[in-house]
C-alpha cells in the first residue's frame, strides 16, 4: 500500500511539473507574439490564468461542475465552437497611433481553415469576400467588426467609426512594422498577472474574476475634475435599489453650452450655482397617476379633447443637487427646464414620469414623490463617489423579461472612487453574484 502511495504521489508530482513547464513555456511564447511598433494601448485578456482559476474552483466544487446540463441537440451546439483558431496563453488587442480612438486590432494564429470559415460564415454570419491577392476580407452587417485572413492566420478590428481598414488589416496579417511584446515599451503591463489587463499613457486598470465576484479596478487622469474641500454626503437608504453620490467640482471650460431637445444650459451658469455635491437615490417602485390626453370627433365632427386618468409604476427617484438651490431653481425655470406654477420638470424635457421639484438655500431637488422630504444629515468619507445597485432588485422593478435574463446571476454592485494625489482617479468596483463559491466568469457564461 505504502509503495503505491509513493508511486501515486510521484505521478502526481510529475504531472504538476509537467503542467507548470508548459505553462511556463505557453507563457514565454506570449512574449514573442508581434504587436505594432506603433501601439498605444494595449488590452491582455490572460487565458491561461482563467483556465487555472476556473479549474482550481472546480477542485473545491466539483459537484457543480460535473451535473449533467446537457441537453438534447447538444451536440450540434459544441460543433459552434469549432472555432479553428489557435488560442495562446494571453490575447492582445490593442490600440494605434494612426486609428480612431476606441479602435482595436489583434491577430491570432489558424490551426484548422476550414473550421475557421465555418466559424465566421455559420456563427458569426460575416459577409465574406475573397481577394485575389490571396486573402479574404470579412465583416458584420453594420462594418463595426472586420477580419482579414489567409489560412495561416487574422487579423481583426473592433470600431466603433466605420472606416476601409483593409491596408492596416494586411499590414498586421502580414506583420509588418512589428516588435516583439517582450521588448516592447508596453511590456511593464504585458508582465502584469490578471485575468484582464489594459492600459495606455493615461489610463490603466484590470478585471478578475473571484469566487462569486468580478473585481475591476480603473485609474485614469482626473483632467476636469476637482476635489472638494471636504467629502460629504447626505445619509443614504441601505435599502435602496441604487444609491451614488458624487463629491466633486468641475474645471470650468470654454464657455461650454450643454443642449438636448430644445433646451440649452450654459455650463459657467451651473458651476456657478452647483457647491459640488450631487446624490442620487432609487428607493422603490411607486404609483403615478397621469392625464392621458386623447381625441374624440362628436356628433358634428368637431374634434373633442378628452382626458382620462392612467395609473403607473415607476421608480421613486430622488435627485438632490447640492448648490443655490433657489437660485439653481430660478436659471432651470429661465431656460425652460422647469415649470414654476407647478413646480415640475418640463415634460417636452422629460416625458417618461412626473418629477417634482423641490428647493432651499443649500438644494435643489427632482423626485418623482411629490414634496419629497430630502435628507440634509452629512457623512464624511475618504471617497469622492460612490454607487450601490442592488441588482436583485433592480430586476424586480425593472419588469423587463429581456433585462432579467442578464441579471438572473447578479446580486449587487458596489463602485467607489478615490483622487489621488498625482491628480488622478481610482475607481475600484465589484459585481457580487448569486453563488458566493463558484467561478464569476463560468457563472456568467453559463447564464447566458
Amino acid at each position: 500500500m505504502k509503495k503505491f502511495l509513493k508511486i501515486t504521489a510521484a505521478i502526481v508530482i510529475l504531472l504538476l511539473i509537467f503542467f507548470a513547464g508548459v505553462l511556463k513555456y505557453r507563457k514565454y511564447q506570449t512574449g514573442q507574439t508581434l504587436i505594432p511598433k506603433n501601439a498605444t494601448g494595449i488590452i491582455k485578456i490572460n487565458v491561461d490564468e482563467l483556465y487555472q482559476t476556473i479549474i482550481l474552483n472546480m477542485t473545491g466544487n466539483p459537484g457543480y461542475y460535473l451535473k449533467s446540463d446537457v441537453k438534447k441537440g447538444a451536440v450540434i451546439k459544441i460543433d459552434k465552437y469549432a472555432t479553428g483558431l489557435s488560442i495562446p496563453a494571453s490575447i492582445y488587442f490593442y490600440n494605434l497611433a494612426t486609428q480612431p480612438a476606441g479602435t482595436v486590432f489583434s491577430r491570432l494564429d489558424i490551426k484548422n481553415s476550414t473550421d475557421f470559415e465555418n466559424f465566421i460564415k455559420n456563427v458569426l454570419h460575416l459577409q465574406i469576400i475573397k481577394k485575389a491577392e490571396g486573402f479574404s476580407m470579412a465583416k458584420s452587417r453594420l462594418g463595426n467588426f472586420m477580419l482579414c485572413y489567409n489560412n495561416k492566420a487574422v487579423a481583426m478590428v473592433i470600431t466603433t467609426q466605420i472606416r476601409n481598414f483593409e491596408p492596416i488589416l494586411t499590414d498586421i496579417l502580414n506583420q509588418k512594422n512589428m516588435i516583439k511584446a517582450s521588448e516592447s515599451k508596453l511590456k511593464e503591463v504585458l508582465d502584469q498577472n490578471g485575468h484582464i489587463i489594459f492600459a495606455n499613457a493615461e489610463n490603466n486598470g484590470r478585471i478578475d474574476f473571484k469566487s462569486g465576484s468580478v473585481n475591476f479596478s480603473y485609474v485614469f487622469l482626473a483632467k476636469d475634475i476637482l476635489p472638494a474641500a471636504q467629502s460629504v454626503y447626505h445619509q443614504i437608504n441601505p435599502n435602496s435599489t441604487v444609491s451614488f453620490w458624487l463629491n466633486a467640482n468641475l474645471k470650468p471650460g470654454d464657455h461650454k453650452i450643454y443642449k438636448f431637445k430644445n433646451l440649452s444650459l450654459e455650463q459657467d451658469s451651473l458651476i456657478k450655482y452647483y457647491n459640488g455635491k450631487l446624490d442620487f437615490e432609487w428607493t422603490n417602485s411607486i404609483t403615478q397617476i397621469d392625464s392621458i390626453i386623447t381625441y374624440e370627433y362628436n356628433d358634428d365632427f368637431e374634434k373633442v379633447e378628452k382626458v382620462s386618468l392612467q395609473k403607473r409604476n415607476i421608480p421613486s427617484i430622488s435627485v438632490n443637487v447640492g448648490s443655490k438651490g433657489n437660485g439653481l431653481k430660478n436659471y432651470l425655470a429661465k431656460q425652460g427646464l422647469i415649470n414654476l406654477d407647478s413646480n415640475t420638470v418640463n415634460k417636452n424635457a422629460f416625458p417618461l414620469y412626473k418629477v417634482f421639484v423641490n428647493s432651499n438655500g443649500e438644494n435643489l431637488n427632482f423626485s418623482t414623490v411629490k414634496n419629497q422630504n430630502f435628507s440634509i444629515s452629512k457623512v464624511t468619507s475618504t471617497d469622492f463617489l460612490y454607487l450601490n445597485v442592488n441588482l436583485i432588485k433592480l430586476g424586480q422593478q425593472m419588469e423587463t423579461p429581456f433585462i432579467n435574463s442578464y441579471f438572473k446571476t447578479l446580486r449587487n454592485l458596489e463602485v467607489k472612487g478615490k483622487l489621488l494625489d498625482n491628480k488622478k482617479v481610482q475607481i475600484d468596483g465589484k459585481i457580487e453574484l448569486k453563488n458566493g463559491d463558484i467561478n464569476s466568469l463560468y457563472q456568467i457564461l453559463k447564464g447566458l
